[in-house]
């Protein structure tokens, strides 16, 4: 099992140093990922959201083996500036940037963004094929409903070939997995029984893969979840989108009551958790980030 350290919410940290020294950290214990979320405004309650692209180029800056995935709500910014900063993302990581593609739900932010949120899932794919262009041919041609191309140069192009993974979040229904088939490396979830719903979708999702044509164990299937109470913040996102309370690890304050809670996930057929430290300061956080990763990690 693989695990990557997600930092939202924000307020919490104090500064991005925090966040870079907690990164660090995470990479030092053998954490895979590092998680940056997406918005420019919210209407939920949590006030900072700095800008995903500056603060994954801080993070890139401060590591060297960690891998930095942003849950990026696709549609909100024109395809061009977004393809260019993930492209060069990727070369100022070296390669270590994954791209999670998120359609986006909070409609007031779609409204004073000017994006027609009917549209989203239209948009989102439409994007996401104009980007896989963008990325691999040396002279981008592309036509859509939403964005057409052509006698143009695009340039640095993404060190990961043929492009940046492109892991796509979202539920079970049938708009996220059609786009994951066509267009992506990686599933995220939001909520769901693990015991039967979600290992059942991730069944489901590696024979229609199959089917395709593509090696179902090819596909990376990702959870987040918390470790410690669920903080506030995350409790009062989770109930807004209405997708229930996000997992909460670790009730018995145990590192085996942990360990036994990730083997549930990792049976349901999930190959990296990101993990929500219920920490309401960086201290706290960091307290139990070293926790998890000295006594949870150690006994995996």
């Amino acid at each position: 099992m693989n695990f990557s350290l997600w930092l939202w919410p924000y307020g919490r940290w104090g500064g991005f140093e925090a966040m870079g020294r907690a990164t660090r950290r995470a990479e030092e214990l053998g954490f895979t990922g590092v998680s940056v979320s997406d918005h420019t405004i919210t209407t939920t309650g949590e006030d900072e959201w700095p800008d995903w692209s500056v603060l994954s180029a801080y993070l890139a800056t401060q590591t060297t083996t960690i891998r930095i995935l942003c849950s990026l709500v696709i549609p909100y910014r024109p395809v061009f500036p977004t393809a260019k900063q993930i492209a060069t993302l990727d070369v100022l990581s070296r390669g270590r940037f994954t791209l999670a593609a998120a359609v986006g739900w909070l409609r007031p932010e779609f409204e004073m963004l000017g994006v027609a949120y009917e549209q989203r899932g239209s948009i989102t794919d439409e994007y996401l094929r104009a980007m896989k262009v963008l990325w691999t041919e040396d002279e981008p041609v592309f036509s859509g409903r939403h964005v057409h191309f052509s006698d143009i140069v695009f340039e640095p192009k993404c060190v990961q070939e043929p492009h940046v993974p492109i892991w796509v979040a979202g539920g079970s229904g049938r708009g996220p997995i059609e786009r994951l088939l066509e267009l992506g490396e990686g599933w995220m979830p939001m909520g769901g029984d693990t015991g039967t719903e979600l290992r059942d979708t991730i069944a489901r999702i590696k024979e229609q893969a199959s089917a395709r044509g593509r090696d179902p164990e090819a596909i990376t299937f990702r959870y987040t979840i918390g470790v410690g109470r669920v903080n506030a913040a995350l409790a009062s996102i989770s109930k807004s989108i209405e997708v229930g309370d996000p997992a909460a690890l670790g009730a018995d304050g145990t590192p085996e009551g942990v360990a036994a809670e990730i083997a549930r996930f990792e049976a349901a057929g999930f190959e990296e958790l990101a993990i929500n430290f219920s920490g309401e300061s960086a201290s706290e956080v960091m307290e139990q980030l070293d926790w998890f990763g000295e006594e949870v990690m150690g006994i995996l």
